[in-house]
């Protein structure tokens, strides 16, 4: 009986200090450590890659509200747009050759349509059809490219932070499912009526066999949502 409740008692404490842990570990999750070094550390792409693609996004943003504002000071949208793409060279992959087409006459519309779509990024198709749309003519050309460049920005953030919370959510995992291992193999090491318990008894058999397909499962379970969330 004394056992017993030594093991129980014994239970009590290793899962106050799995606890304890936890909560040490999510406090400095969510406010100590940086997202962007969280990031860095555990996110699937390098931050060289994702230095990059970010550096790209806003450069279309900037590109619109370039636009927006030659034709808020007088340019046609047309000239407007040949204009600004000479100042954006990291972006010429994608205006050259719709330049090329306004400089030879054809209208900015025209020219979209007679480009064809190479290597496009959903980003870029949202700001050539918010062009062409704008190329028709009508009231409120320049809102219309400044409330796209906003769209792009707002989802770039919305990239950056899923991507920030989901290298969160690994590193989480990493700490809470081997931290019961850790303290599992401390308790064994120090107690031997734990080492009997655990793999002398049937129960204690069991609960070994069940420690283990759940926390093998968790990870591959949390691991699974994080790939679906980048």
């Amino acid at each position: 009986m004394s056992e017993v409740i030594g093991f129980v008692i014994l239970a009590i404490g290793t899962t106050s200090v799995g606890c304890t842990w936890w909560i040490v570990a999510d406090i400095v999750l969510s406010r100590r450590w940086s997202r962007t070094w969280v990031h860095t550390r555990l996110a699937p792409t390098s931050p060289l890659v994702t230095t990059h693609d970010a550096d790209h996004d806003n450069s279309i943003a900037d590109f619109l509200d370039a636009i927006a504002r030659d034709v808020h000071s007088g340019f046609s949208l047309t000239l407007a747009f040949v204009n600004t793409a000479d100042r954006f060279a990291n972006v010429a992959w994608w205006t050259e050759p719709i330049a090329v087409q306004c400089m030879r006459g054809h209208s900015l519309a025209q020219a979209i349509a007679d480009t064809t779509p190479t290597n496009w990024t959903p980003d870029v198709l949202l700001a050539t059809r918010t062009l062409a749309v704008a190329s028709n003519g009508g009231f409120g050309i320049a809102t219309a490219l400044e409330k796209s460049a906003s769209i792009l920005r707002e989802r770039d953030h919305i990239a950056r932070e899923r991507i920030a919370q989901t290298a969160q959510i690994r590193i989480s995992t990493s700490v809470l499912s081997w931290m019961p291992v850790v303290i599992c193999a401390w308790v064994l090491t120090n107690q031997p009526i734990s080492r009997q318990f655990m793999f002398a008894s049937p129960f204690g058999v069991m609960c070994l066999v069940f420690g283990v397909v759940f926390n093998v499962g968790g990870r591959l379970w949390i691991s699974r949502i994080a790939r679906g969330n980048t």
